[in-house]
C-alpha cells in the first residue's frame, strides 16, 4: 500500500493543535494575532506545498512573516499617501495665510 502524504493545510492545523498549550496560555488578544498568523499560514499552502521543505514548520513560519511584511508595506504606502495629503494641505493653508504683521477683516454673517 502506498503512503499517505499530508496536505499543507493539514500540516498547519497540526502546528497549531501543537501549540495549544501555548496558545492557551496567551492573552485573548494575541490567541486572536496567533490564530490570524496560522491563518495566514494556510492561505499560503499551495506555494509551501511546492515547497515541500523537510522540515514545514519553517515554511509555516515564512508565510507568516510574507503576510506580516505584505501588512508593514501596505501600511507604509497608506503613510506616505496621507503624508503627501497633509504636506499638499499645509501648502493650501500657507496659501491662504496672511503675509506676518498683516490683519485680516474676517467676514461677519448678519443674523436674520
Amino acid at each position: 500500500m502506498g503512503r499517505t502524504v499530508a496536505t499543507m493545510t493539514q500540516l498547519v492545523d497540526q502546528e497549531l493543535a501543537a501549540f495549544s498549550r501555548f496558545r492557551r496560555a496567551l492573552r485573548r488578544e494575541d490567541q486572536e494575532v496567533l490564530d490570524r498568523l496560522f491563518s495566514a499560514a494556510r492561505h499560503h499552502a499551495a506555494a509551501g506545498a511546492y515547497q515541500s521543505h523537510a522540515s514545514p514548520f519553517e515554511t509555516i513560519l515564512l508565510a507568516m512573516l510574507l503576510e506580516v511584511a505584505k501588512a508593514v508595506v501596505s501600511h507604509e504606502r497608506r503613510l506616505a499617501d496621507l503624508a503627501d495629503l497633509l504636506a499638499a494641505h499645509d501648502k493650501e493653508v500657507e496659501v491662504l495665510r496672511p503675509p506676518a504683521g498683516e490683519q485680516v477683516a474676517l467676514p461677519i454673517a448678519a443674523d436674520g
